[in-house]
């Protein structure tokens, strides 16, 4: 019996120690730090506030009446279609958020597809979307993991939308459609710095129904063997109606183009580029995305770049036409090499003379082709946007007065728009 008290008494000290000690411990140790919130893994996206109308609006004669609320959005590419009407876009929490103004950007409509289309990346213009007119319009959701590419099309300028399946899951690479019933897709597969296996494929009834007319990776008796080679990557593609078009290749030397006369069944290698002091020593030779001037598609230009890899700048010429791509003309612009994180952009030009261009935060505007380049007066404007939203995105010019400029902040997720009424001499945020 000893025992067992002599043992009880035992664990009753050894507790008492214990208690003591954790009592102790807790007086001596500093309180405990309060939990943070979670963090957000990345920032909030940030746009300029923008205008919205209701879908009923345009129907209302009184402004004054219209119904309007305001949004912020972040925006990462945009289209204008004419000096007052234009398409503006970004991709938020995976839906696409469209919206498009009549009236030089005061208001826009949303015309948004629905959400339940998932996008994972942002669209870009003639790749992903096109409209041919305020009317018509596409846009291309590529296929991701269990989702497949599908085509939205609209006839009523984005009031509603038509979703139809795309038989190929690779990846787009140039959109181009010459009328609201024919168009064609690009895709492309096996893609490295200067080569890609390529498909084309064909619509005649506004993009319900496409139809597989090149490939040129394996041979198909059923399909003509005179294909667009997979050495060189599609950098623009354009058809000047239903049977002629011609498309770009970026081959790391001179660019390359091949032609069709039947609707891109067949095509056959364009004229040769020639060789120009200007590029040679380049490390690459950078060719930009052909763009046509008139209806007629004769007369154009793309840009041309000689990068420089030791000394992180590229200089941008350009290469003319006047015959539809059947002969280009170098011009040297005389710019200078640009660097920096801007370097990527090119001039933009309106006609084959008027252009324009920025160096940091000034504006330069041409009117021979680019042989001479004058800086326009400084913008108070632009020069405080794009020191708050250092990276240019896009400038674009439909007339000799009216742009649209792009810039953003990409490391804190907000980009804002700007808008020119005047060529170029002063800007407001739209």
């Amino acid at each position: 019996m000893s025992f067992k008290i002599t043992g009880f008494k035992a664990l009753g000290a050894v507790f008492t120690v214990l208690l003591t000690l954790l009592i102790l411990s807790a007086c001596s140790s500093p309180s405990p730090e309060p939990s943070q919130p979670p963090q957000p893994t990345e920032a909030p996206e940030e746009g300029q506030t923008i205008t919205l109308i209701t879908p009923d609006a345009q129907n209302i004669d009184n402004e004054k009446s219209t119904p309007k609320y305001q949004i912020q959005t972040r925006l990462t590419d945009f289209r204008l279609l004419n000096d007052a009407i234009g398409l503006a876009w970004g991709v938020t929490k995976n839906e696409l958020r469209i919206y498009m103004t009549m009236d030089n950007g005061k208001t826009w409509s949303n015309i948004s597809p629905s959400s339940n289309v998932q996008f994972l990346s942002n669209p870009v213009y003639g790749k992903d979307i096109f409209f041919t007119d305020p009317s018509n319009g596409w846009i291309i959701r590529s296929a991701s993991g269990h989702t497949e590419t599908v085509v939205l099309r609209t006839t009523d300028g984005g009031s509603s939308w038509k979703i139809s399946s795309f038989p190929d899951a690779n990846a787009i690479s140039s959109i181009y459609f010459n009328s609201p019933d024919h168009g064609w897709l690009m895709t492309s597969w096996d893609a490295k710095t200067t080569k890609e296996s390529k498909a084309l494929y064909a619509t005649n009834d506004g993009g319900a129904i496409w139809n597989l007319v090149m490939q040129n990776e394996q041979y198909n008796p059923n399909l003509p063997n005179n294909t667009i080679p997979i050495s060189g990557v599609i950098t623009g593609m354009v058809f000047k109606d239903f049977g002629h078009g011609f498309v770009t290749l970026q081959t790391g030397a001179l660019p390359k183009i091949y032609m069709t006369k039947d609707s891109g069944v067949t095509w056959d290698q364009g004229p040769e580029f020639l060789v120009n002091e200007q590029l040679r020593g380049c490390d690459r030779v950078i060719t930009g995305e052909p763009d046509f001037f008139d209806k007629a598609s004769l007369n154009g230009w793309m840009s041309v770049g000689c990068q420089k890899d030791k000394e992180g700048s590229i200089t941008y010429n350009g290469y003319f036409t006047a015959n539809g791509g059947g002969n280009w003309k170098f011009v040297t612009f005389g710019l200078g090499p640009q660097t920096g994180i801007n370097r990527h952009i090119a001039p933009a030009f309106l006609n084959a003379q008027l252009g324009w261009t920025l160096k940091k935060d000034v504006l330069y505007k041409t009117t021979n082709q680019g042989q001479t380049w004058t800086a326009l007066p400084a913008s108070g404007v632009l020069q405080s946007k794009l020191a708050e939203y250092p990276e240019i995105v896009k400038l674009q010019f439909v007339s000799s007065e009216v742009g649209w400029l792009l810039i953003e902040k990409k490391e804190d997720r907000k980009s804002i728009l700007l808008q020119t009424t005047n060529g170029g001499l002063s800007w407001r945020v739209m």
